[in-house]
């Protein structure tokens, strides 16, 4: 028996990338499932704990949201961000909703480092694009632009021309990092 593949080198490589982007895509699930477990364990023992309420609340809202944005990206691509050249309706949404959701956390850890950590995670600044195309380009952290440097806005840098999984996985990878960040304020809150 002789199976053959159809598939070129490039569409080989391509399928490859999609089954890769999959298994990240499920690994960060069960990930979630066990941090979401860990976080309505210390908010149950924290109920009357303000902070850690409206933390919870907070980032219930902001992850409902990026599921939303997932199933819009699976049903229309990354072009529901775009309007040509400018972002459309919802790449707008887009970036208030995570500027607001970065903020109004903020105000509730006194942590430099976290804040840091959550800025380098949500921040939706512009990113440079490196003179030489050998060297990656870094997370705007700080929102400063040079003059006579190149940038590419946040959505068309992290977005735009990706794959569906591409996409998807990056977003995942989000909701596992905020669920991160939202244990570490609950294990160190909480003590």
């Amino acid at each position: 028996m002789v199976l053959l593949s159809c598939e070129s080198g490039a569409d080989k490589a391509q399928s490859q990338c999609e089954s890769m982007y999959q298994i990240i895509i499920n690994e960060n699930d069960k990930h979630i499932s066990y941090l979401s477990k860990n976080i309505k364990i210390k908010i149950d023992e924290n109920r009357n704990n303000q902070n850690v309420i409206i933390y919870n609340s907070l980032t219930n809202d902001y992850l409902d949201y990026l599921s939303e944005i997932e199933a819009a990206i699976i049903k229309g691509g990354t072009a529901i961000f775009f309007d040509e050249y400018e972002y459309s309706s919802v790449g707008k949404e887009f970036e208030v909703k995570t500027k607001l959701y970065k903020s109004e956390i903020e105000k509730l850890s006194s942590s430099v480092n976290f804040k840091k950590r959550l800025n380098l995670l949500l921040n939706t600044n512009s990113i440079q694009i490196p003179d030489d195309p050998m060297i990656l380009a870094e997370n705007n952290e700080n929102g400063r632009t040079v003059v006579g440097k190149v940038y590419a806005f946040y959505l068309d840098y992290y977005f735009r021309g990706f794959s569906i999984s591409q996409s998807l996985a990056f977003i995942n990878n989000k909701k596992r990092a905020i669920l991160e960040l939202e244990n570490e304020f609950l294990l160190n809150f909480c003590k």
